[in-house]
């Protein structure tokens, strides 16, 4: 399949899909066996390079990746949320019990600890951290996610979505089209989430929406770090339902891009 939008845009990095399964796919760039990382290093080799990669269930390694991409909620019980909470806020100044946040710190390898030690701070304190763990979009199904070009689906594969990757000229172009046959609400989305739940469960619950929207990303600098080698750091992530993608792609071939504005900016 090829994108109208993508050639209109002649994009540098052409729109990947999402796809789930419960079978390994043998012909596909994932985690060495037992091990996992963070999975948007694959996310970006496939949006650069065009090879198709995937990752699994037994590949989790951080508590974020198991509620990203449906795997059920991340949380064992409430210490864990308290613990991801800390982290994902100030850290040990955030921390409720401090000597129990400590102490787990010290048994984690030094880079690692002290990252923990100062916390991510995507969120200002503990209690709204808290709070967004919970208020995730939880899924639970499928062993792997599958990231290929959308130019090398098969016949008969639905993606759960698309993923566009944007500069700035690009994502105006997308936010025009995707906007022109709205007229209330918010017309993109911007969780607090990280970069595997902006392209995961957030735009999973978009396709469960009567009116989807597109998830803006990533927002997170682990996630971005991750990437970085392989994207420019000027470039966004659009991630869309795949329904909303076919709109959009319908829309576009009568739209903004047809115009002599546009050509101004080719």
């Amino acid at each position: 399949m090829q994108s109208n939008i993508s050639k209109e845009l002649n994009m540098k990095f052409p729109p990947i899909a999402l796809l789930k399964t419960d079978t390994k796919p043998e012909d596909a760039i994932g985690p060495k066996s037992e091990k996992g990382g963070c999975v948007m290093s694959f996310v970006a080799q496939t949006i650069a390079n065009r090879k198709t990669t995937y990752f699994g269930r037994d590949h989790i390694t951080c508590g974020g990746i198991s509620v990203g991409f449906g795997w059920g909620s991340g949380r064992a019980n409430e210490d864990a949320i308290d613990f991801q909470a800390t982290f994902l806020s100030c850290g040990v100044e955030s921390a409720p019990n401090r000597e129990a946040y400590e102490e787990r710190l010290n048994h984690m390898p030094k880079h690692t600890s002290e990252m923990f030690r100062h916390g991510e701070r995507i969120y200002s304190d503990f209690e709204t951290a808290k709070a967004g763990i919970k208020n995730r979009p939880v899924y639970d199904e499928g062993q792997y996610v599958i990231f290929k070009g959308i130019e090398n689906l098969e016949e008969g594969e639905i993606p759960e979505s698309v993923i566009f990757t944007v500069n700035p000229i690009e994502l105006t172009a997308l936010i025009q089209i995707n906007s022109s046959f709205r007229l209330d609400g918010a017309y993109i989305l911007t969780p607090q989430a990280s970069a595997c739940q902006a392209i995961g469960c957030f735009t999973f619950r978009e396709a469960d929406s009567d009116d989807p929207k597109p998830v803006l990303g990533p927002i997170d600098f682990a996630g971005r770090s991750k990437m970085k080698h392989f994207i420019p750091n000027d470039y966004l992530t659009l991630s869309v339902p795949w329904e909303l993608f076919l709109k959009l792609e319908e829309l576009s071939e009568n739209s903004v891009l047809q115009t002599d504005l546009w050509k101004k900016f080719i």
